[in-house]
């Protein structure tokens, strides 16, 4: 199983069992980080880790990790989306939209991971 492919399951996993959350989370990080020393031109790496970093409220390292991608050609919606939701926490209104309007004309790579987000907590 590729990295990529158990980080989309300990995710997943943690979604549905909250007990797991802290213990997956913190896994998959670690897996992603070493990925992305390895390929840090790997933009489905960094999209991940991004969002995987957005689920952590880490926002302002997500948004490091997702800028990055961006400025790699990403063409994935979860690349972009993942942005707005880092830029909705760590930067303004309009520049999270944007990232967000983006992500709209886009498809999401199958490999990647989107970042939580409930628009009605905001």
């Amino acid at each position: 199983m590729s990295t990529l492919s158990t980080c989309r399951s300990l995710v997943k996993e943690a979604q549905l069992d909250p007990s797991k959350w802290q213990s997956n989370y913190a896994s998959a990080e670690a897996m992603l980080r070493a990925d992305s020393s390895r390929a840090p031109n790997d933009v489905l790496v960094l999209t991940c880790l991004g969002a995987v970093l957005c689920d952590q409220a880490k926002h302002k390292e997500a948004a490091e990790f997702l800028q990055r991608a961006r400025q790699l050609g990403s063409v994935d919606r979860n690349t972009h989306f993942n942005l707005g939701v880092a830029l909705l926490n760590t930067a303004t209104h309009s520049e999270a939209m944007v990232a967000f309007n983006r992500a709209k004309l886009l498809t999401a790579d199958p490999q990647s991971i989107e970042a939580y987000f409930d628009p009605q907590a905001q």
